[in-house]
């Protein structure tokens, strides 16, 4: 050990006039040496289950903190309630934090001085920047009188100076009423952001904070207006001095902002395990929330620090935090209980080469936010005990009085070697311990005449090797339970024997005890036992030849955990499965599932109630199974009907022929019907005569050329004549019909059929070319080709006198024509024809 421990108290929870005791020892020495390894202390640390708590509230008395007051004077029995679970001495006190009453912090006008508020009908209190209102006491009925007694008061700026109220709360510990052993917290609530050094500039004020205690009599911080706002950095260091726990909580409208932006980077620089700051409640209700968590944030973790390290010396800290795992480098460990303790390990060393002016050193470790501490008194050896004790000791006792004890160390007469002088070097080595190998056969060295030999070898003169002995588990001669190696073979133990000490004599493991003596036979009658193990013959396996690989039962055995854990089915069910069905493993391909079993292994195949097959192999190491089952089973599908599928087929024929059958019909019937609708449209539509053009008639009927009765009943021209009778009546109209030309003649509108009129009258005119043409024709009563093509000719000229009689129908439907007016245009045709006709 290179440390002592002064002194060590055991822990403590304190109570009944005693301090709680949390880290142990609490005083050390150690004694580093330049230029030397490391040095090692052990701290441990346990949570007290009764360790004081002064508790102490700062809020800002701001008209937007008023739930907070009211919250607190509700709340204060249920706070104390809730901390009496944790630790039964407890104490609370009040101070509240606004402003330096100096512009532009304040307003210095009179009226705004003796009423803050703005109106004298709401009463508030004359501003002020830090006002101690009660100090930390166990009476929760003081505490709540001193929150009744506390007013509104204002500021004119938005950011307030509670920083002013922190330090003295800090600092004046008398008159705050902090004890040595307890955990110092202080709940800081606001709801705004902090004045810190450098703001009071604005207002003129130049010396900075002094971090000293400046309160009157009556509680009022008296350097407001004199001194400026203290830094971050002061407020940090003088929670670090005084061991404060500062609880951050923030109200208002814009607590979120506030947090993350200000308080919460600040709390994180804090003494203590409280990285963030709270959020309150609009109404408050959750003080008793924000201070129980971050109370048993506090209480529950231990962060370890150090002061007064010189910069040559190096500490590291390391600790597994009671996980009983790898120590890390660490100071810090969280989630302790009252139950366990937490060992640090603390590596001191010197980068020191020679010995330094300063020869010893005090210096502290200590847990944040508590007042334990771990006092180390470190002293650097520079010089050896001996050099202060009295002279040497000649033939001392403690060198077998063959040699000077001195300094701690024998230096030994002639002829005597040794720490005590021991070893008589009188005479030669080779004499000794010489052999024909050389100085203890080369595989040691001689000492006091005596060959102390080299791991592995033994003998007087180490002329045995004990590492050529044969090895079985790895270990020469299967280790010291089978047996021990010397001078190059096993001297075996009387339960084991063979070249390697690797067969045991008895033959009780190839027996199973468990079973009736009746039934207990070496290797089941399967086997023989060989070296105290089963050599199992042909077709069992198993550490007692038990298991019949052959026998249908080592498969059944296993079926039911095959069907729950492969395919979900069977007489298990889940909770039945995952009890009793082990080393279970589904594969896709199953190693050659056709042979029945070999040395270690069975396959098997079996039939579910589906009647699907399922495969799987089980295997066997040692009296441990496994079995792996194929992921998908084989099911075998039913015989084919050949008949249904023959009618089935046959039906299908039929019905494909017939349906064609009906189509065709269908088709032919719609397509008779087209080509039968054409026919009676061309019937209809004829452009030729009725009769054969060509044929001539039997009887031929002569006519006297000179008589013009004859000529008149020709039957070609007697539709004409009878067209000529019906002219007749119409013929005074003729006059008329000019005359309503003469008067139309004129319209644009029927210009176009006028054309057309006129286009028919010629039409008209060549039909009396051809009449002339037929009285020449009627000398000769021979039908000729070319007499045919006259007679077309002069039946298109009595269509295109219809043509005319229909235009004039048209005109008569948009011209206001005579209802007659058919009937003379008509006439005037036909009256052409009648004089021609009456000619001939």
């Amino acid at each position: 050990m290179n440390y002592v421990c002064l002194q060590n108290k055991d822990f403590s929870d304190g109570g009944s006039g005693l301090d709680p005791i949390q880290i142990k020892p609490q005083r050390i020495r150690i004694r580093l040496v330049p230029n030397s390894v490391r040095h090692y202390v052990m701290l441990h640390y346990k949570v007290a289950r009764n360790f004081p708590l002064d508790l102490y509230f700062l809020h800002d008395p701001s008209k937007s903190m008023e739930n907070l007051i009211t919250s607190l004077t509700q709340l204060t029995n249920d706070i104390a309630n809730e901390i009496s679970n944790i630790t039964t001495d407890f104490r609370f006190g009040l101070g509240t934090a606004m402003d330096k009453v100096i512009s532009p912090f304040v307003r210095r006008d009179p009226k705004y001085l003796i009423y803050p508020c703005g109106t004298p009908h709401i009463y508030c209190d004359h501003p002020y920047s830090f006002l101690h209102r009660q100090s930390l006491t166990a009476d929760t009925d003081v505490f709540k009188a001193a929150l009744d007694k506390v007013n509104r008061t204002g500021n004119q700026d938005i950011v307030e100076g509670l920083f002013d109220g922190l330090m003295q709360v800090m600092v004046c510990g008398d008159k705050i009423g902090w004890r040595r052993k307890a955990r110092r917290m202080v709940v800081y609530a606001t709801d705004v952001n902090f004045h810190q050094a450098g703001d009071g500039r604005t207002a003129g004020i130049l010396e900075p904070n002094d971090g000293l205690c400046h309160l009157d009599d009556r509680g009022y911080y008296t350097k407001a207006e004199i001194q400026d706002y203290p830094s971050v950095g002061q407020i940090i260091q003088k929670a670090r001095e005084n061991n404060i726990n500062v609880i951050f909580v923030i109200g208002g409208k814009e607590s979120t902002i506030m947090k993350s932006n200000y308080y919460d980077g600040l709390a994180r620089h804090l003494p203590g395990n409280i990285h963030n700051a709270s959020a309150l409640s609009n109404d408050s209700k959750n003080i008793l929330d924000i201070i129980r968590e971050n109370y048993r944030k506090l209480r529950e973790a231990v962060k370890l620090s150090t002061d007064g390290i010189p910069k040559e010396l190096v500490l590291k800290i390391y600790s597994n935090c009671g996980t009983g795992g790898i120590l890390e480098k660490t100071n810090m460990c969280e989630k302790l209980s009252f139950d366990t303790w937490v060992n640090f390990t603390v590596a001191f060393e010197s980068k020191l080469t020679t010995c330094p002016s300063q020869r010893s050193f005090n210096m502290t470790i200590f847990p944040e936010g508590l007042d334990d501490r771990v006092q180390i008194e470190v002293e650097h050896q520079c010089d050896c005990d001996c050099q202060r004790e009295p002279d040497a000791e000649p033939n001392s006792t403690i060198c077998n009085r063959r040699g000077t004890y001195e300094c701690g160390v024998c230096h030994c007469n002639k002829g005597w070697s040794g720490d005590s002088c021991e070893c008589d070097e009188r005479g030669t080595e080779a004499e000794a311990c010489g052999t024909e190998m050389g100085i203890c056969s080369n595989a040691g060295n001689c000492t006091c005449r005596e060959c102390h030999c080299l791991e592995g070898y033994s003998g007087l003169k180490c002329e045995c090797n004990d590492r050529t002995c044969p090895s079985h588990n790895g270990s020469l001669c299967g280790g010291h339970v089978h047996g021990n190696c010397s001078c190059g073979k096993c001297v075996c133990t009387s339960e084991y024997s063979g070249a390697a000490c690797d067969c045991q004599r008895s033959e009780g493991t190839c027996m199973d005890n468990n079973r009736a003596s009746t039934f207990n036979t070496i290797c089941s009658d399967h086997g023989v036992c060989e070296c105290g193990r089963c050599r199992c013959d042909q077709g069992f396996i198993g550490s007692l030849c038990d298991t019949c690989l052959a026998c249908p039962d080592s498969c059944l055995e296993h079926f039911n955990c095959v069907e729950c854990v492969g395919f979900r089915q069977g007489p298990l069910n889940d909770k039945m499965c995952k009890e009793r069905c082990k080393n279970i493993e589904i594969v896709n391909i199953l190693y050659d599932e056709e042979s029945n079993f070999t040395e270690n292994r069975k396959s098997c195949i079996l039939r579910d109630t589906s009647g699907c097959f399922i495969y799987f192999n089980v295997y066997y190491t040692g009296i441990e199974r496994s079995i792996q089952i194929k992921s998908r089973k084989h099911c075998h599908q039913k015989p084919v009907d050949s008949l249904k599928i023959g009618l089935g087929i046959s039906g299908a024929i039929v019905l494909v022929g017939v349906t064609l059958i009906i189509i065709w019909k269908i088709l032919s019937l719609v397509y008779d019907k087209v080509e039968y609708s054409k026919f009676e449209t061309e019937i209809k539509d004829l452009i030729w005569e009725p009769g054969n053009p060509i044929y001539k008639d039997c009887t031929t009927t002569a006519q006297n050329p000179t008589s013009n009765y004859s000529r008149l009943i020709n039957p070609e021209n007697q539709n004409k004549y009878e067209g000529i009778g019906k002219t007749k009546i119409g013929v005074h109209e003729y006059k008329k019909l000019e005359e309503f030309e003469r008067k139309e003649s004129n319209i644009p509108e029927t210009q176009n059929k006028h054309d057309k009129m006129k286009q028919t009258r010629v039409s008209s005119h060549e039909y009396l070319q051809i009449e002339e043409e037929m009285k020449e024709a009627n000398h000769d009563t021979t039908d000729t080709p070319e007499k045919l093509k006259k007679y077309d000719k002069i039946d298109q000229s009595q269509a295109d006198v219809h043509k005319y009689t229909k235009l004039d129908e048209a005109e008569e439907i948009e011209l206001d024509i005579p209802d007659n007016y058919d009937e003379i245009n008509e006439g005037q045709i036909a009256a052409d024809h009648y004089m021609e006709i009456s000619q001939i």
